[in-house]
């Protein structure tokens, strides 16, 4: 008896190890990324959220940093669309940021935004958010580059543009001090820090009051405006990305 009983037990723990053997392997992606001498983490939601609201993944497919730089993504899995964002583990504040941006923004869906800013999880002065965002909001006349100390419902916290690009890589400047805001664009991979930038310069804009730093992180995501579905997926590449604090 007690024989049968063990060789029982040794079919069923062979069992499960071929099972375990050939169960295939989820990709849950990294939780965290280095880019531009910073640490990404990356936010998943299984439930809609904000922005939007939309699900969010950072799997492996999803989010990735290779030679060319972060990649961001928006697509539809198992019929669900899926945005992503990432966000610094480091806290920033004063100082200045300096990303560079690869993507066609011309083939956008109206939907698609994509957002660059600062964030407090406090609400204090407006979470504290200094946003560049590319966005059409749904509008049909295309994708805009905006510049925004929040609250955007203030229209002298605001200034929107049609940057007119010239190919699909642009870099962007937010300068960030006691005294106030700037925020700069320019074509091209540029150093704005370079005389030449001037004329690779698409617009300049400055808020002359800014937000305490606080607890904020910078963070970057790519999104669906109210969560609506687009006729297609979208990528997009930040090849470049620096932060100088004061």
């Amino acid at each position: 008896m007690k024989a049968t009983l063990l060789a029982l037990a040794l079919v069923s723990l062979l069992s499960c190890t071929l099972y375990a053997q050939d169960a295939p392997i989820l990709k849950t992606g990294p939780r965290e990324l280095e880019f531009g001498n910073l640490h990404w983490r990356l936010k998943s939601s299984l439930t809609p959220t904000a922005p939007g609201p939309n699900y969010f993944r950072g799997t492996e497919d999803a989010v990735w940093v290779d030679e060319w730089g972060m990649h961001l993504t928006i697509a539809e899995q198992q019929g669900r669309w899926w945005a992503t964002e990432i966000f610094t583990r480091e806290r920033v504040g004063y100082g200045t940021y300096t990303f560079t941006v690869e993507t066609d923004i011309e083939q956008y869906d109206p939907n698609v935004v994509a957002g660059f800013f600062t964030w407090d999880t406090s609400p204090q002065e407006y979470n504290r958010e200094i946003d560049i965002e590319f966005a059409a909001w749904g509008q049909r006349d295309g994708t805009k580059f905006q510049y925004v100390v929040q609250p955007y419902t203030d229209s002298s916290r605001i200034f929107v543009f049609k940057p007119e690009l010239n190919g699909t890589a642009t870099t962007h400047r937010i300068v960030w001090t006691k005294e106030g805001v700037a925020f700069s664009s320019y074509h091209g991979n540029v150093d704005p820090d370079l005389q030449e930038s001037d004329a690779m310069r698409i617009a300049r804009w400055t808020y002359p009051a800014a937000p305490t730093p606080g607890r904020v992180r910078f963070r970057i995501n790519f999104w669906l405006y109210q969560g609506n579905a687009p006729l297609r997926p979208a990528h997009m590449v930040i090849t470049a990305f620096s932060f100088e604090p004061l």
